[in-house]
């Protein structure tokens, strides 16, 4: 039987998801010696060489040549590769793997606003209450009993705001060229504003010996920076990005199960008491048919 171009989004979206859930995990093995900033712009290096082996690869140099990739491009690096991932390492510093990504999730709020509301996408009525089932498990993780709001899951409730504009310049860049181009531009431009960042934030990437972090840092730009990033653009070029994050409300589940897996961290009572919520979120919003 012949995979659908919907069908093809939700099997893009749901490996996302999975190899996502690793990306707080990663990163803060990768931030072992190593100031946030540098780590993340040794990830962004790693990231551009994958796509450019691949770019080179399949012959896609001549959609460089088309001035509005570039333009869109930029947009997507402005808001996801600078604010969002900048300001998440800055946080991954102050907060455990686990509360990161059940945090995270708040980013399907501004998204919802700006994608159903502003932008008239459709969306279907019970994902609202997914939504709001997984806007609670959210705050049970910041409810004063469970120690209240930390500055690094702060920091993530603010970064949630910018990736809305950037995942829609990156839809438009993916509708004018192939993935790959996109991910390879959006990481190439990212690097002259992260190594201005180690510098305003006083950590020069010289300072720093990579040695120690060196295998995590290139899993992060090859697995979670590179081929995940892959098929987010691939999902959110065949469905909406709306529809994209419900789906990838699973993610912390999966962040808590690795978190305990290979950091040794169990879960916390909290995170426990959250968890039900979530999967009663992700229930009602990958209930949908493999159709568009």
């Amino acid at each position: 039987m012949k995979i659908t171009d919907a069908q093809k989004g939700n099997i893009y979206i749901i490996l996302e998801m999975i190899i996502w859930s690793l990306f707080p995990i990663i990163s803060i093995l990768g931030l072992s010696g190593v100031a946030s900033m540098v780590s993340l712009f040794w990830v962004n290096v790693f990231s551009t060489i994958f796509f450019l082996i691949i770019v080179l690869f399949r012959g896609n140099i001549s959609d460089f040549k088309n001035k509005k990739v570039w333009f869109y491009s930029l947009g997507a690096v402005v808001f996801i590769d600078v604010l969002l991932y900048g300001l998440f390492f800055i946080a991954l510093e102050k907060t455990t793997p686990a509360n990161a990504s059940i945090v995270a999730l708040f980013e399907i709020v501004p998204s919802y606003f700006f994608f159903q509301i502003l932008r008239k996408e459709k969306f279907k009525t019970k994902y609202i209450f997914g939504i709001i089932l997984a806007m609670v498990g959210v705050f049970i993780v910041l409810s004063p009993k469970a120690g209240g709001v930390n500055i690094g899951d702060l920091i993530i409730l603010i970064a949630c705001f910018f990736p809305p504009l950037g995942n829609l310049y990156q839809q438009k860049a993916r509708n004018l060229a192939s993935t790959e181009s996109v991910l390879f531009l959006r990481h190439l431009m990212a690097l002259p504003f992260l190594y201005l960042l180690t510098v305003i934030f006083r950590t020069p990437i010289g300072n720093y010996d990579i040695s120690n972090v060196f295998g995590w840092l290139l899993l992060n730009g090859v697995l979670i920076f590179g081929l995940s990033k892959i098929f987010w653009v691939e999902a959110i070029h065949r469905m909406t990005v709306t529809r994209a994050l419900a789906v990838n409300s699973l993610n912390p589940v999966f962040t808590v199960l690795f978190a305990w897996l290979l950091l040794r961290q169990a879960p916390t009572y909290v995170q426990l008491v959250s968890l039900p919520f979530l999967i009663g979120a992700i229930l009602l919003l990958t209930n949908f048919k493999f159709k568009k």
